[in-house]
């Protein structure tokens, strides 16, 4: 089953948006500069009342970090409840130290533009970097931007993220996916995840319930197929 990811999440309807589509993993934005970030308490108080909720499976919640103090990271993790942090454009060696100082509950995000780069990164993977818990990503494949770090809305070049799907068996997707497009997408190239935000929004940096329902049920139906 492709795991789906619903990031950006700022607001408790989002939230609840989400749990109800069937969402596996919950997204919650530390960076300032992204129109979906939130504040510790926000966050804090996001993630309090998924736990409160009567729900048989609760998502996994996952802070997104642009190149953060790996020092800093532990405090917020506990103070926010996340399971795991998402980190982007993140240097090799502070990939290591936030990996060691989290106990290797992340994975990096990347936003790749050759083969090269994949293989560099799946290589790191495999020697450097202590492995990802199985119910994580092992890496996160973005569409490029020369400035943005992510939530771009531009689609992931496919080509790239078959080879990238081949070359890390726990890839999550994501980059300019929506309800239309993703059960296509995921026929094509079998992620481990899919990764939303700006394509399941009804204004930025607030999600349309039916639309994330939507993306859910894409996914699904799109690994049916590939069961039949």
């Amino acid at each position: 089953m492709t795991l789906v990811k619903i990031c950006g999440i700022t607001h408790q309807a989002d939230l609840l948006a989400a749990v109800e589509a069937g969402a596996d993993l919950l997204g919650f934005i530390f960076y300032a500069e992204s129109p979906r970030a939130v504040t510790l308490d926000q966050a804090a108080y996001l993630t309090a009342t998924l736990r409160s909720l009567d729900a048989p499976r609760l998502p996994l919640c996952v802070g997104v970090f642009v190149d953060p103090n790996p020092a800093e990271l532990p405090a917020i993790m506990s103070i926010c409840r996340l399971s795991a942090a998402q980190i982007h454009r993140a240097p090799p060696e502070k990939l290591r130290q936030i990996a060691r100082a989290l106990d290797g509950a992340c994975y990096p995000a990347l936003q790749a533009q050759t083969f090269e780069e994949i293989e560099r990164s799946a290589a790191m993977l495999n020697a450097e970097l202590p492995s990802a818990p199985p119910w994580l990503p092992q890496l996160l494949l973005d569409a490029y931007h020369p400035s943005l770090a992510g939530g771009t809305g531009q689609l992931a070049d496919l080509d790239l993220a078959r080879h990238a799907a081949r070359s890390v068996s726990r890839l999550m997707l994501a980059g300019g996916l929506t309800p239309e497009n993703v059960g296509a997408v995921v026929q094509q190239v079998r992620p481990w995840a899919v990764d939303v935000s700006s394509g399941v929004e009804a204004q930025r940096g607030r999600k349309d319930a039916a639309k994330v329902r939507a993306f859910v049920e894409a996914v699904r139906a799109a690994d049916q197929t590939l069961a039949d």
